[in-house]
């Protein structure tokens, strides 16, 4: 079901974005300021032809646009077999999917999990890295662990710790008793 109002909030919200009045938009979609302001009180939506336009002016997708820019809650299974992968993986990292990512995470491959992992690291991408850690790799943990130890990513310690081996233990430099 769309959701009237959160399309018109975003439109609205684009459009001050890039300064614009509604009399300015209509001019540039060939509508009337009447027909904008419909949108923005979510009145009604603009046909397929004016919302593809309304992408290609602002640079979003049209699943932005339709879903007024919040994440959703979809079957990533489904997603990843039914649109490019790099879009839902691109859509993950922007936090427009909604999913726990520990249990999303077996679905992809090791250059979509890299990237995940990089933004994960650099605090692109908010995760309780406790409920993570133990769908990664070794690989992933000993990347996981170094940025710990870096403090690119900030964590207790005694949230983990009776996750870590003796060997990541050791990379921490953390002795028994955290």
């Amino acid at each position: 079901m769309l959701d009237l109002t959160a399309i018109g909030k975003y439109i609205s919200e684009l459009r001050e974005l890039h300064n614009m009045t509604q009399y300015e938009l209509a001019d540039k979609l060939f509508v009337t300021h009447q027909a904008v302001s419909k949108w923005e009180n979510g009145k009604s939506i603009p046909n397929i032809d004016i919302m593809v336009a309304i992408t290609k002016l602002f640079a979003i997708s049209i699943d932005d646009l339709i879903t007024g820019n919040k994440p959703m809650n979809y079957d990533f299974k489904y997603l990843l077999e039914n649109y490019p992968r790099s879009y839902v993986v691109n859509q993950l990292i922007r936090q427009k999917i909604d999913v726990r990512l520990e249990e999303i995470l077996y679905l992809l491959n090791n250059e979509e999990r890299s990237i995940v992992l990089n933004h994960i690291i650099n605090n692109n991408l908010p995760v309780d890295i406790s409920t993570l850690l133990p769908y990664l790799n070794n690989i992933e943990r000993k990347q996981i662990i170094k940025a710990i130890k870096e403090k690119q990513i900030m964590v207790k310690i005694s949230s983990i710790y009776h996750q870590l081996s003796q060997y990541e233990k050791s990379l921490l430099e953390v002795k028994d008793g955290y």
